[in-house]
C-alpha cells in the first residue's frame, strides 16, 4: 500500500548497531581528540624532511626504454646537462670586457658544483696550421693582448662556424659562457639542485653585466622554487575561499570551523605520512595538499549538513547525531572508495609522479573519512538538545526555495530538460578533439615571466635553449673512422642545419674539419672531412696527442660511437615529434641496418612523456570508470541503476575537457590528472542522491517522490560540497603557470556539471529508464507525498 502522509513525514530512527556505534564515539570522544592532537604533532615534525624533485628522469618508471638510453648515453659520453650565461656587451672582444668575463668563468668553474668544464671564447680551442705542423691552443691565448690582436681574433671567431652563434654572435654584441656538468653522483634527492642557487649567487656579484640564464638545471631548480613558493598559496586561497563557502552555507561557526579543520588535520597527517617514508614532492604532487583540502573536506560536510537538518525537527543530540550516522556512514563510506579507485587509476599511467600522487591522494581521502569520525564527530557531539519542533513551520530559507523550484520544474518539463542537458554536453564535449598534448614547461609559463623571456632570448641571438643528443652506432671498434660512415653523419648534420627548428648542430666532423683546414695552411676551402679512413686515423691522433680535449664529448672511447649534439629552439611538443619523424625518415633513407641511429636528451624525453600520457590518460581513464561503475552497481545492488549513475559521472569529463579544446587550452601532465579525478570526485555526489533516491523511492513507490525527498535531504550538501570544491579550486588560478590554471577551471566547468547532472539529468532518467521497477503508488498518493515532502 502507498505510505500516508504520516509515514513519510516521520523519520525512523537509528539502527541498534548505529546507536551503539554513536555512543562509544561520544564516550571516548576525549580520547579519541587527544589521540588526533598528539598524531598530528607527530606528523608536523616530519615536514621538515618533504623533499621535491622535478627532474626530467624522476618523470619515468625505472626499466623506461627512454631512460635507460638516457643513461646508456650519460655513461659512453657522460652528462647531457648545460647552463648556458648569454651576456650583452658592447664588444665581446674589447679588453675591459674580456677581463671581466674571464673574471666571472673563473668563478663559475671554481665554485659551481659538478662543473665539468666552462667554455668561453676566452678558453675555447683553436686548430691552427702553422710551418711544420698544426698547433692547438686556446682561441685567446692571453687576455691581455694589445687591442688590436683581440679585435682581430674576435673577428676569427665571429667567422668560424663552429663558433658564430654558439659562443659568440656575429655582431659580437653578445657572448656566451657554457657550463657542462659531470656525471652526477648517486645521492642525494636531485644534485642538479646543487649548482643554480650558486651559480645565481655568483651572477649577482656581476649585475654590471645584462645577462641571461637558461639550461636543464636553471629550469628544474626553478620549478622546484616555484612549486614550493606557489603551493602555500594555492592552499591558502582554497582554504580562504572554503572558509567564505561553508559561511554561507552553513551561516554557523560550527559549520565552518569543524570541516575546515578535520580536512586540514587529514592534509596534515597525509603530508606526515609522505615524509616519514621518504617520498618526494613534484609538480603534480605539489597539488597533494590543495586536492586534498578541496575533496577530502566532503565526508564532514555531509555529516554536518545532515546532523543541521536533523536537528531542526529538535530532540537530542545524541539521538540526531546517531540518525545522522546511520543515514550518512553508507554513502561516505562508499565515496571514500570510488574516489580513492579514480585516483588509483593514475598507476594506470606509466610516469612515476602521476602514480605518486595517485597513491597519496587516496591515501589522503582515506585519512579523511578516518578523521571524520575521530575528530569532527566527536566535536559535533558536544552542544544541547533542542526542543521538538514541527516541521511545517520550519522557514524556508533561500537553498531550500531553490532546491523546491528545481524539483517542480524537472518534474513538470522532464523532456525537456533531459533532452535540452544532453544536446548542451554533447556540443560542448565536441571541443575535446581540440586538446592537444604539450609537456613543454616554459611554454606554460606567462608571456613576460623572466625565464620565458631568457629562454626566448637565447633562442633569437644564439645557439637555442634546448637540446637533442643523436647517437650514431657503428657496432664495431673504430667504427667511425670509416669515412663512408661519417659522410652519411655530414649528410644528417646538414639537414639538420637547415631545419627550421634547428639553431646549430655540433659534432667530431667539425673538428676533424677544423684539422683538414689547419692542415692545409688555414684555408677556407678546406674546411671540409678528410678524404679517407686512414687520414681520419691520423688527424684524430694527431688532435689528441696534440692536446685537443674536446673529443671524448662526442666519440666513444673505443670509436664504435660518435654524438651529434643538436641545439634548438624552445619548441612545442609537436614540433618535437614532428621532428623526430623527419629525423627518423632521412635515418632509414641514408644509414644501413648496420648501423644504429637513436635520439636522447631532453626533447626526446619530452615526447616520450607527451606519449606516456597520451596512452597513459586513456588507460587510467578505463580503469577509473570500470572500478566505480562495479563498485555502484554492486552498493545499489542493481545493474541498470549502477549503469544510469554512471551517467552524471561521465558527462562532466566530457564537458570539461570540450570546454578547454574551445578555450583553446594545451592538454599537459597537470591536465592528465582531470579525467580519473574528476570520475572518482563526482561520483560521491552520485552515491549520496542515488543510495537516498532508492531508499525514498521503496518507501514511497513514486520516482517524483523519491526525487523530491532526495533533493529535501541531500540536496543542500551537494550543493555546499560543490560550491565549496568550486571556490577551493580557484586557488590554482594564482599560479605562474598554465597547467594548474587551466587544471583549476576545467575542475570547476566539471564539478558544476555533475552537480546540474545530479539535479537535472539523474531524475529525468530514473524517469525515462525506470530501473527500480514500475511506480506502485496512484498519482494521487503520490501527488500527496510529493507535497508532503515539499512543507
Amino acid at each position: 500500500e502507498p505510505l500516508t502522509d504520516h509515514d513519510l513525514a516521520s523519520r525512523p530512527g537509528p539502527t541498534p548497531r548505529m546507536a551503539r556505534f554513536t555512543e562509544t564515539l561520544v564516550r571516548f570522544r576525549w580520547w579519541s581528540l587527544a589521540f588526533v592532537a598528539a598524531m598530528t604533532a607527530v606528523a608536523a615534525t616530519q615536514f621538515p624532511k618533504l623533499q621535491i624533485d622535478n627532474s626530467n628522469e624522476a618523470f619515468f618508471l625505472t626499466g623506461d626504454p627512454t631512460k635507460e638510453r638516457l643513461d646508456a648515453f650519460h655513461d659512453t659520453f657522460g652528462n647531457d646537462d648545460f647552463v648556458f650565461v648569454l651576456i650583452e656587451v658592447e664588444d665581446a672582444f674589447a679588453p675591459a670586457t674580456l677581463a671581466r668575463l674571464g673574471e666571472l668563468a673563473d668563478r663559475l668553474e671554481l665554485e659551481v658544483p659538478h662543473v665539468l668544464s666552462v667554455t668561453w671564447v676566452g678558453n675555447v680551442e683553436w686548430i691552427e696550421g702553422v710551418p711544420g705542423g698544426i698547433v692547438i691552443d686556446d682561441l685567446i691565448p692571453d687576455l691581455a693582448l694589445p687591442a688590436a690582436e683581440l679585435d682581430a681574433v674576435g673577428a676569427k671567431a665571429a667567422a668560424d662556424p663552429l663558433y658564430r652563434d654558439r659562443l659568440v654572435s656575429a655582431d659580437r654584441e653578445t657572448v656566451g659562457i657554457l657550463m657542462e656538468f659531470e656525471n652526477y653522483p648517486e645521492i642525494g634527492i636531485d644534485p642538479r639542485k646543487d649548482g643554480p642557487p650558486v651559480i645565481q649567487a655568483i651572477l649577482d656579484d656581476f649585475d654590471d653585466l645584462d645577462m641571461h640564464l637558461v639550461g636543464g638545471p636553471i629550469m628544474d631548480y626553478f620549478m622546484d622554487m616555484a612549486t614550493a613558493a606557489e603551493a602555500p598559496i594555492w592552499a591558502s586561497i582554497a582554504m580562504l575561499g572554503m572558509v567564505l563557502a561553508l559561511g554561507l552555507t552553513t551561516r554557523s561557526v560550527s559549520g565552518v570551523l569543524v570541516p575546515a579543520a578535520t580536512v586540514l588535520l587529514s592534509v596534515a597527517w597525509t603530508l606526515g605520512l609522505m615524509a616519514a617514508l621518504g617520498i618526494t614532492l613534484n609538480l603534480l604532487a605539489i597539488l597533494l595538499p590543495t586536492l586534498l583540502l578541496c575533496v577530502g573536506i566532503g565526508d564532514s560536510m555531509h555529516v554536518l549538513a545532515e546532523l543541521k537538518q536533523i536537528r531542526r525537527e529538535g530532540g537530542p543530540l545524541r539521538q540526531a547525531l546517531a540518525r545522522t550516522l546511520d543515514l550518512v556512514t553508507r554513502p561516505i563510506l562508499l565515496t571514500t572508495i570510488t574516489t580513492a579507485a579514480g585516483f588509483l587509476a593514475f598507476l594506470g599511467i606509466d610516469l612515476q609522479p602521476l602514480r605518486d600522487l595517485g597513491v597519496q591522494a587516496a591515501i589522503g581521502v582515506v585519512i579523511a573519512l578516518v578523521m571524520t569520525y575521530l575528530f569532527a564527530v566527536p566535536v559535533l557531539s558536544f552542544g544541547r538538545d533542542r526542543p521538538v519542533t514541527d516541521p511545517a513551520a520550519r522557514p524556508q530559507d533561500f537553498f531550500d526555495r531553490v532546491l523546491r523550484a528545481t524539483v517542480e520544474f524537472v518534474n513538470r518539463r522532464h523532456t525537456a530538460v533531459g533532452v535540452g542537458f544532453l544536446l548542451v554536453a554533447l556540443l560542448v564535449g565536441l571541443g575535446a578533439p581540440r586538446l592537444q598534448i604539450e609537456t613543454n614547461t616554459i611554454r606554460s609559463m606567462a608571456e613576460d615571466h623572466p625565464l620565458r623571456l631568457a629562454f626566448e632570448y637565447v633562442d633569437e641571438r644564439m645557439g637555442g635553449s634546448m637540446s637533442i643528443d643523436i647517437v650514431i652506432d657503428s657496432g664495431k671498434a673504430d667504427g667511425i673512422k670509416r669515412i663512408e660512415l661519417l659522410r652519411k653523419v655530414e649528410a644528417l648534420q646538414q639537414f639538420l642545419d637547415a631545419h627550421p627548428l634547428v639553431t646549430q648542430t655540433t659534432s667530431v666532423l667539425d673538428q676533424l674539419k677544423q684539422m683538414n683546414r689547419a692542415v692545409y695552411e688555414n684555408r677556407e676551402d678546406a674546411y671540409r672531412l678528410p678524404a679517407s679512413d686512414s687520414q681520419i686515423a691520423e688527424y684524430l691522433l694527431l688532435y689528441e696527442s696534440g692536446g685537443g680535449s674536446e673529443l671524448d664529448q662526442y666519440v666513444a672511447f673505443t670509436y664504435d660511437q660518435l654524438r651529434l649534439q643538436v641545439r634548438t629552439r624552445t619548441v612545442a611538443f609537436g614540433e618535437v615529434r614532428q621532428m623526430q619523424r623527419e629525423i627518423e625518415e632521412f635515418v632509414a633513407a641514408e644509414f644501413g641496418s648496420d648501423t644504429s641511429v637513436y635520439a636522447t636528451g631532453v626533447l626526446p624525453l619530452a615526447q616520450a612523456m607527451g606519449d606516456l600520457i597520451a596512452e597513459g590518460q586513456a588507460r587510467s581513464f578505463t580503469f577509473a570508470f570500470c572500478a566505480i561503475a562495479a563498485i555502484l552497481v554492486l552498493s545499489l545492488r542493481s545493474l541498470a541503476l549502477g549503469l544510469i549513475a554512471m551517467v552524471p559521472n561521465v558527462l562532466p569529463v566530457i564537458v570539461a575537457l570540450g570546454a578547454m579544446g574551445w578555450l583553446g587550452a594545451e592538454f599537459n601532465m597537470i591536465m592528465c590528472v582531470l579525467a580519473p579525478m574528476i570520475l572518482g570526485v563526482a561520483v560521491d555526489d552520485t552515491v549520496h542522491f542515488f543510495v537516498r533516491y532508492r531508499r525514498y523511492f521503496d518507501r514511497t513507490g513514486s520516482y517524483e517522490a523519491a526525487y523530491a525527498e532526495t533533493m529535501r535531504t541531500v540536496g543542500r550538501p551537494l550543493l555546499f560540497t560543490t560550491l565549496v570544491l568550486v571556490t577551493g579550486f580557484l586557488g590554482f588560478q594564482f599560479s605562474n603557470f598554465d597547467g594548474p590554471r587551466d587544471f583549476s577551471i576545467a575542475s570547476i566547468i566539471a564539478f558544476s556539471t555533475a552537480l546540474l547532472a545530479e539535479f537535472l539529468l539523474a531524475p529525468v532518467l530514473l524517469r525515462w529508464l525506470k530501473p527500480l521497477g514500475a511506480p506502485v503508488s496512484t498519482p494521487t498518493a503520490a501527488a500527496s507525498a510529493t507535497q508532503e515532502l515539499r512543507t
